[in-house]
């Protein structure tokens, strides 16, 4: 299960296992495409964060569907 909430800064996705084995997750891409990910981890209450260009993002997402290479993608304006 996933949710997407919109503000004026940037969007926040959150994401929820559904066999509540994991922590949530959540991802932020602010207005000027800087993406955060960030996970709280309950057991020691801590928070792992990640950030990283939205155009790295968009390598992660294509990688699923890739097979094992080397790849540049290219955008489109």
């Amino acid at each position: 299960m996933y949710t997407v909430e919109f503000d004026l800064a940037g969007t926040t996705i959150t994401t929820l296992d559904e066999q509540d084995a994991y922590d949530d997750v959540e991802v932020y891409i602010s207005e000027d495409n800087t993406v955060f990910i960030r996970q709280h981890i309950q057991d020691v209450e801590e928070v792992n964060v990640i950030y990283m260009s939205y155009g790295q993002l968009l390598d992660v997402v294509a990688a699923m569907n890739s097979s094992e290479g080397a790849y540049r993608l290219e955008s489109r304006k």
